[in-house]
C-alpha cells in the first residue's frame, strides 16, 4: 500500500494539471476511493474526502451505464452552482478527479489535459487491486 501522505506523484499532477486555467485542484485515487496523490492546492484531509466521494459517484455512474445498456463509463461530470467536477479513468484501478475554479471553466480543455496525462503516464499511476485479508491476516 502506498503512503499517501508522501504524495509522491503530486508533482506530476501539479505539473500537468495545476497550471491549466480553471483547475482548482486534482486528486488521483484508487477505484475504491483511496487517495494516491494530490495537487498542492488541496490539503491531505480534503483530498482524502474528495477521493472517497468521487469513488461513490463513479460507482453510481457505472450502475447508470449498466442500467441503460452502455458499454462502459468513460468520464463523469458533476456540475454545481459554484464548481464543476470531472473524473476519468487514469490507469488500472485508478481515477483522476479535477475540481474547477468555477462553473465557467473550460471543461473541454481540462478534460483534454486529464486524458493526455492518463495516456502519457498511466503505467506510473496504476494501483493494484486490494484483496480482503484472510481471517486474522493483513489485507493486500
Amino acid at each position: 500500500m502506498r503512503d499517501t501522505h508522501s504524495n509522491s506523484l503530486g508533482w506530476l499532477l501539479d505539473q500537468e494539471l495545476g497550471c491549466v486555467e480553471g483547475v482548482e485542484y486534482a486528486v488521483l485515487m484508487s477505484g475504491d476511493g483511496l487517495l494516491q496523490a494530490r495537487t498542492t492546492t488541496i490539503g491531505q484531509e480534503d483530498a482524502e474526502k474528495l477521493a472517497a466521494v468521487t469513488a461513490s459517484l463513479r460507482a453510481a455512474g457505472k450502475a447508470w451505464d449498466e442500467h441503460v445498456g452502455g458499454k462502459g463509463m468513460c468520464q463523469l461530470l458533476i456540475e454545481s452552482q459554484g464548481r464543476i467536477g470531472l473524473t476519468t479513468a487514469a490507469a488500472h484501478n485508478t481515477m483522476l478527479s479535477v475540481v474547477t475554479t468555477g462553473p465557467e471553466a473550460d471543461v473541454g480543455l481540462i478534460s483534454h489535459h486529464m486524458v493526455r496525462l492518463a495516456a502519457r503516464l498511466g503505467h506510473e499511476m496504476g494501483v493494484s487491486d486490494r484483496h480482503p485479508a484472510p481471517e486474522g491476516g493483513i489485507a493486500t
